[in-house]
């Protein structure tokens, strides 16, 4: 029985819709993550769920032996080292929809708040204190914001603020300028964003290139009595930098919900009625907590179940009508990697030719997963869909994936095992378009079967008698043939049969018929 850790707190109602309705073992860790807990329970279990709190480092990764995904219950994933997880072969996936519109909420609060000097306003009227006469604030219609960072969140942001009349600028360097007309925002420069904007809003993720993303320099180019938002993560501005430009009035007031370690026992920063600060609340709301406790928790399972993860992390991502072809195709490419482990042929590369109706991502994912079959009995270290390519390149193995055009490769998967730019071996299987899948030539022999069941495949000299001798040792065995195929190549005068099988056969029986007389290979497979 598989087992799931889950390390922080989700909505109890998603754990046991979801216990109920699995096989698998949950073990439940509520309340603050114990690190000591979580090292003594990782080695026995095959998924991880987390919030933020969690530190997924190297040695929790090593300690879980077994460990194929971790669930990040939320959007960042800074506290997990997502490249040694893919070292490591384990999935890291993560839920970033279900808390976007309460993290945007808050931007657009944050915005609010620090516009009409919420802090100062309610710090003197909790003292009995009604004097406003410097509280005039900032009105937001036709007033421009500059959104750094147009993903998910930024765009919500923007739709919240253009119903307040807002301008909108945008900078991100990973967005189409398509989406200029469409969604109705200026998409700009960095600098831009910086000189223009009356409200800064950031949203981008924290990562090597934006640590410190916002520094005293950038500070600098910022229009004088800016409005300051951060919603993302702390890291992404230098905080000493952003407490200069407040206290020489380039900003005019900053509204955080994340800010950097250094600064949470800092009384000057938290005190200063210029800064309202929350304590990393975006997406602490009923709603999202139950949302996203329901997505990680379907979405790990969905990946221990073999099926693709919707939010993968280190792992391509297949849109949803890419998902309803990604079935057969995957099951096709590993059917192909058990056949072609058992030839084992030397080689040094590996062809991999799909049609080109496939989409691009499809094709890296789906050579993922022939790599992580055909490299497993190669390798040493744990091997998976999340780190096979990595491991080919390691061991500096030529992978190509070919595009084929035309009818006669249509729906046409071919794998080339190569040693030395000569064609070791080949195998082509096809999928139907009810998903159905076929093997439909080996090598040499054009031959159609499906990849199902207990199947021998064996190659012999194409001569009278060979059959009925082949035929004739599986039943002295008490081995029941249940289909039985034959091709024939007439140059080199073998033939290759297929045969399916009612029973399981002995190793031993496997190693017997191998030596029977004229038969060149045997391979046998339990699909």
């Amino acid at each position: 029985m598989k087992k799931i850790l889950i390390a922080e707190k989700l909505d109890q109602e998603a754990i046991d819709h979801f216990k109920n309705k699995t096989n698998y073992e949950f073990i439940i860790l509520n309340g603050t993550p114990n690190r000591k807990i979580i090292l003594e329970k990782i080695g026995d279990v095959n998924a991880l769920i987390i919030r933020s709190k969690t530190i997924v480092d190297r040695e929790l990764l090593d300690a879980g032996k077994n460990l194929e995904v971790i669930g990040r219950a939320g959007v960042g994933t800074d506290n997990i080292d997502v490249d040694y997880a893919e070292k490591k072969g384990i999935l890291v996936i993560n839920a970033p929809e279900e808390s976007l519109d309460s993290v945007a909420d808050l931007a657009m609060g944050l915005i609010i708040s620090t516009c009409r000097h919420f802090k100062t306003a309610v710090n003197r009227t909790s003292e009995c204190n009604f004097n406003r006469k410097d509280l005039s604030g900032l009105e937001l219609r036709n007033k421009v914001l500059g959104i750094i960072g147009f993903g998910r969140i930024g765009r919500r942001v923007a739709h919240r603020a253009r119903a307040f009349g807002m301008k909108i600028l945008a900078y991100d360097p990973y967005i189409s300028s398509n989406l200029k007309d469409e969604l109705g925002t200026e998409l700009t420069s960095f600098e831009d964003i910086l000189r223009k904007s009356d409200v800064i809003s950031i949203h981008v993720p924290l990562n090597k290139t934006t640590f410190h993303l916002i520094k005293w320099e950038h500070f600098l180019l910022m229009k004088k009595g800016v409005y300051f938002i951060n919603t993302s993560r702390g890291g992404i501005v230098d905080s000493e930098a952003l407490l200069r430009a407040i206290n020489e009035g380039i900003v005019k007031a900053a509204g955080l919900d994340v800010i950097e370690k250094s600064l949470e026992k800092n009384e000057e920063f938290l005190k200063n009625d210029k800064i309202i600060v929350t304590p990393h609340i975006g997406a602490s709301t009923i709603d999202a907590q139950k949302n996203v406790s329901w997505r990680i928790l379907e979405g790990t399972i969905d990946v221990l179940n073999g099926l693709a993860p919707e939010f993968p992390v280190n792992f391509p991502r297949l849109d949803s009508e890419t998902k309803d072809i990604y079935t057969p195709y995957r099951q096709l490419s590993i059917n192909l990697a058990k056949l072609l482990v058992k030839l084992n042929l030397p080689f040094d590369s590996i062809i991999l030719n799909y049609p080109e109706s496939l989409p691009e991502n499809l094709r890296k994912t789906l050579t993922r997963h022939f790599l992580a079959v055909f490299l497993k009995p190669l390798v040493s270290t744990r091997i998976s869909i999340v780190n096979s390519v990595l491991i080919a390149k390691e061991r500096n193995l030529g992978i190509v994936e070919s595009v084929r055009s035309g009818k006669s490769f249509e729906n046409l998967l071919s794998v080339q095992i190569m040693d030395h730019n000569k064609v070791a071996s080949e195998i082509i299987g096809k999928v139907y378009s009810d998903g159905y899948i076929e093997i439909i030539k080996i090598n040499d022999f054009n031959i159609s079967f499906s990849p199902t069941g207990k199947i021998f495949i064996i190659k012999h000299v194409d001569k009278p008698g060979m059959i009925g001798k082949i035929t004739t040792f599986l039943g002295n065995n008490n081995i029941n043939i249940a289909e039985l195929q034959v091709a024939r190549h007439e140059k080199s005068k073998t033939q290759l049969m297929v045969l399916k099988t009612d029973q399981e056969p002995s190793d031993e029986l496997v190693n017997k018929m191998k030596s029977i007389d004229d038969i060149i290979l045997v391979i046998y497979h339990n699909f």
